[in-house]
């Protein structure tokens, strides 16, 4: 048998659930429920889990609202999303439904699977009442209610809900947690899959590289091979604070090293109670060391250790114990449960009879719309690299690892059985998905940033990990050995230009960029290392200063040559004019923007692009063809482009106020490489990626800049091959572009 664990005892039901006035509308009283119909009985004789029962309506929204007497009604909506339900959407009212499910099934390692069911639960749905569907973006996620433990019928608790301390966290049963991902998980939880680097002393790795001591109250230079947690959050602002946070700085590193500083007053109310709490927190794990930024990295130091250092988040972050996660608020609210009376929320809970309390199931998911946490660039590499982590979310606290997507306080799974059935290898094996890195970049565009100088230092230990796993170099964000179809991100709402970074690459754009080779090619790595040397003909050289004429290729095969293109493939002829021409002319720029450094390639440059490309011109102007209305809405303004004979050869989607100035109008275009059709219904089956039909001319639409020294990327799209005669003026020319 596998190893078991003390399942904590059960609190008792809390008080002032019942009003005297409570009682259970007609609707709801014919439901018949009972504690009996939540749990799965041997008699019942299910071996598996059932298909939802069909739908039982429990009436409008706007009528339930109405019933506030009824504790089933009120359960209901609290658990669909409570004030964010519509009572009317498009002029139509709002029903809510509910339907049961069982769940559960044992997975025995030491014996034969045994997937019988064990509880039951009412899935909740609402939608228009003529059966469409509603924004449903802000409601809640798979939304469930079941049995509230005191009242199982059964000897088994297992999946229900159990009270939680009203006042605050119990840390036995998080310390808990953590020997049972020890125990049960083993080595698989040491660090994250996505950290694959071997670090036998972070010391030796991060460059001044200390630590709080919680004991002794002070920072320390990290010893070796030391058992640490780290703090991941948000440091919000000082503005409107009557004094300024502790930070580490040349000034105060000296005294924050002595035993007891930060019990000083002078030090300890600067402090900020995130932080504070935190460190309490490693207390209550039976910790010692902790890693903060704010106060482990002296902030006006030397600027290229720091720089270094932030580089070294991964490792920070990868060869951590555990990190806290400070997911609600900033810097200065603090870690809801852990002070008593913080945490901030009442536990979803109603007596619908004498006997019978019910429970909405609760899901951290519901929480990060209303998180400022998930929206920041800089905690996402942090999420990613912790091996386990306590996330302080919606007045509770779950530890999340590798196994485990959300261990709470509120649901009863002490037991190997319930923590098998979330274990998956799939995760740890990712290295040829091109999705996974393709994932990192769409996500973290997405977030924001305080500091737009950031955009590479929040990124730096993501990067690492891409340029491990693809075997590349970052150019400003783009991997070099797969430049030209990682040049074809797309984005599916308007986005803002970024200053201090280009704008061919998605770091040069506020907002999120959807890189998709995976999607209209294939998602292997293998099969777009072997495909796209043939569907290029740019040699991308980087100029290294605006002052200087020196132009270096962004990458290079092991034996470059002029038979050979940037990928180290055949020069194949595409065009009929003539295209041999390929290296950088020598020049200067006059007043060109500088860039922030591009601290994830070793060799930062200028960020400016310089090569020989085929360049037409189209006119802009509203399209004829119909959208293709299959996959992801995009909420940017669709365009045209239009050939010499009038005729539509192409669509692409700009921002709003992009096309507010410019459309209609003649506009230049330049061919970047050869792709598939992007749009979801012309897509390849499986296996035909490589064959001809779909293969078009991916080409960017671009703007001149510096009195037409240098152009600026506005949208990428495509054109059939055959349309490139299309080109309005002389036809197709090649000619020398420097990208911005």
């Amino acid at each position: 048998m596998g190893k078991r664990t003390a399942i904590p005892p059960l609190l008792p039901v809390p008080t002032g659930l019942k009003t005297p006035t409570d009682h259970l509308c007609d609707v709801c009283k014919s439901l018949k429920l009972s504690a009996e119909r939540f749990v799965v009985l041997p008699s019942d004789n299910e071996t598996e889990n059932q298909p939802d029962d069909p739908k039982i309506s429990l009436g409008l929204v706007e009528d339930m609202r109405k019933k506030s007497y009824c504790p089933f009604c009120r359960l209901v909506l609290t658990a669909l999303g409570g004030a964010e339900v519509p009572s009317f959407e498009g002029g139509q009212p709002v029903a809510a439904s509910i339907t049961w499910r069982t769940e559960g099934g044992d997975s025995d390692s030491d014996g034969p699977s045994d997937h019988t069911p064990k509880i039951r639960v009412l899935y909740l749905s609402a939608r228009k009442r003529n059966g469409e569907r509603i924004d449903d973006r802000r409601l809640n996620l798979f939304p469930e209610i079941t049995l509230l433990a005191n009242d199982a019928p059964t000897s088994s608790k297992l999946r229900l809900i159990r009270p939680i301390k009203e006042d605050q966290i119990d840390f036995a049963m998080v310390r808990n947690w953590l020997s049972m991902c020890e125990n049960w998980h083993g080595s698989s939880c040491t660090k994250s899959p996505l950290f694959r680097h071997e670090v036998r002393n972070v010391a030796d790795e991060v460059p001044a590289f200390r630590l709080i001591d919680v004991v002794n109250n002070c920072i320390v230079r990290s010893p070796i091979n030391l058992k640490y947690a780290t703090l991941s959050y948000v440091w919000g602002s000082d503005e409107n604070r009557p004094q300024r946070r502790l930070v580490a700085l040349k000034s105060n590193i000296d005294q924050l090293e002595r035993p007891g500083a930060f019990i000083l007053p002078e030090f300890r109310d600067r402090i900020p109670q995130t932080i504070l709490d935190t460190m309490q927190v490693v207390r209550e794990l039976k910790m010692r060391y902790l890693w903060v930024d704010s106060l482990c990295i002296v902030q006006d130091g030397d600027p290229t250790v720091k720089e270094k250092a932030i580089s070294k988040m991964d490792i920070v972050y990868g060869a951590c114990f555990i990190m806290i996660t400070a997911a609600t608020g900033d810097a200065f609210v603090g870690l809801p449960g852990l002070r008593p009376g913080t945490r901030g929320r009442r536990q979803p809970i109603e007596e619908v009879m004498p006997g019978l309390r019910l429970a909405f199931i609760q899901r951290y998911q519901n929480e990060i719309k209303d998180s400022p946490y998930y929206t920041r660039a800089w905690t996402l590499q942090e999420m990613e690299f912790a091996p386990r982590s306590l996330v302080f979310i919606g007045g509770q606290v779950l530890f999340r690892c590798n196994k485990a997507d959300q261990w709470r306080e509120d649901v009863i799974f002490e037991d190997e059985s319930v923590v098998a059935e979330e274990i998956s290898e799939e995760k740890l094996n990712q290295s040829n998905d091109i999705g996974t890195f393709e994932g990192a970049i769409q996500t973290y565009s997405a977030r924001s940033l305080t500091y737009n100088s950031d955009i590479y230092n929040a990124f730096a230990g993501l990067s690492n990990y891409i340029k491990s796993e693809l075997k590349v170099n970052l150019c400003h964000g783009i991997p070099d050995a797969y430049f030209d179809w990682f040049l074809l991100w797309t984005s599916l709402a308007p986005q803002d230009r970024r200053p201090g970074a280009p704008s061919w690459s998605w770091s040069g754009w506020i907002g999120e960029s959807w890189p998709k080779i995976w999607s209209w090619y294939d998602p292997s790595v293998r099969k777009i290392r072997h495909a796209l040397p043939k569907r290029t003909w740019i040699i991308w050289y980087e100029r290294v200063a605006h002052n200087s004429v020196e132009c270096v290729r962004v990458w290079a095969p092991k034996k470059p040559s002029s038979s050979t293109n940037f990928y180290g493939g055949p020069v194949q002829k595409r065009f009929a004019f003539d295209c041999s021409r390929t290296l950088p002319t020598p020049r200067k720029l006059v007043d060109a923007p500088e860039y922030t450094k591009d601290i994830l390639n070793s060799a930062p440059r200028s960020g400016f692009l310089q090569f020989w490309t085929v360049s037409v011109t189209f006119n802009l102007d509203t399209p004829t063809s119909e959208a293709d209305t299959r996959g992801s809405f995009n909420t940017r303004s669709r365009v045209g482009f239009f050939g010499r004979n009038g005729r539509e050869v192409g669509t692409l989607f700009v921002n709003p106020s992009w096309h507010k100035d410019h459309v209609p109008g003649k506009h230049e275009f330049i061919l970047l490489c050869e792709g598939r059709d992007q749009r979801l219904s012309q897509r390849a089956k499986r296996g035909q990626e490589d064959l001809e039909p779909g293969w078009k001319y991916m080409v960017m639409l671009i703007e001149w800049h510096g009195k037409g020294q240098w152009a600026e990327r506005v949208s990428v799209g495509f054109i059939e091959k055959n349309d490139l005669n299309e080109s309005l003026g002389q036809g197709p020319a090649w000619k020398e572009i420097i990208l911005a």
